[in-house]
């Protein structure tokens, strides 16, 4: 699946093994063809960057036949791609102007009642609670629970958090449940899952000249600079 997937997003984006290659920051393109001929598979954290690449989650990419289901559906931007690229004054504006409609939208759908299918969503256990904010208590005693998610649940992550606070949205939001992967590496631009001085956090992971920042999605919270002593431990990546 993920081989015939790889293929066909490849020529589809009109790249070729060269230019995937290079995006991957590798040197040739021997691994790409072999991907492609299903002779095996590359680590969690390069599978992570070729969905990131192509705009498709890791769940489909691995287990659903993208050359059907992508023909069907139209293409979607890469919002944060794009959100990333403006300025600051730009970027607040964005996060107000959607801030708004999302409230308008609630309140158009406060007298709507909805009744979900029992078989509509799956109870998992979380592992914690990632904050959006100032950050959430994490360690080795902390207690999983139950919660209530939607269909479907991929089935390759190795943590499930709820999100507590609002400074990742519009992208993420309160209470949300998120799945993290870990990795055997990190880059610039991921969204992670990481602790520090004993809380943990759901943030955007930035590295300029070896310094490491704890990037907030709301322009509304603030940053938090990653100490060079004490470090920061990262869980893994959310892909879903």
């Amino acid at each position: 699946m993920f081989s015939d997937n790889l293929k066909y997003l490849r020529e589809k984006n009109n790249m070729d093994q060269i230019e995937l290659a290079t995006k991957l920051g590798r040197k040739s393109t021997s691994s790409i063809s072999e991907w492609e001929k299903g002779k095996y598979q590359p680590k969690a954290g390069v599978l992570s960057d070729i969905a990131h690449i192509f705009n498709v989650s890791l769940d489909d990419l691995m287990n659903k036949d993208l050359r059907n289901e992508i023909e069907v559906s139209s293409p979607k931007p890469d919002v944060l791609s794009i959100f990333n690229q403006l300025n600051l004054k730009r970027q607040q504006a964005s996060y107000d102007y959607i801030y708004n409609q999302l409230k308008e939208q609630q309140n158009n759908n406060r007298n709507v009642i909805k009744f979900p299918k029992d078989d509509d969503t799956l109870e998992i256990t979380a592992n914690g609670v990632l904050s959006a904010g100032v950050g959430e208590f994490l360690d080795d005693s902390t207690k999983p629970f139950t919660v209530t998610v939607h269909k479907p649940v991929p089935s390759n992550y190795d943590y499930a958090f709820q999100i507590n606070g609002h400074s990742m949205e519009p992208v993420y939001q309160d209470k949300q449940v998120v799945f993290v992967k870990k990795e055997d590496d990190y880059r610039d631009g991921q969204i992670i899952a990481a602790v520090m001085d004993g809380c943990a956090y759901l943030k955007k992971l930035s590295v300029v000249d070896g310094e490491a920042t704890l990037v907030s999605l709301n322009p509304q919270y603030p940053n938090i600079k990653v100490d060079k002593e004490t470090g920061v431990k990262v869980l893994g990546v959310v892909f879903s």
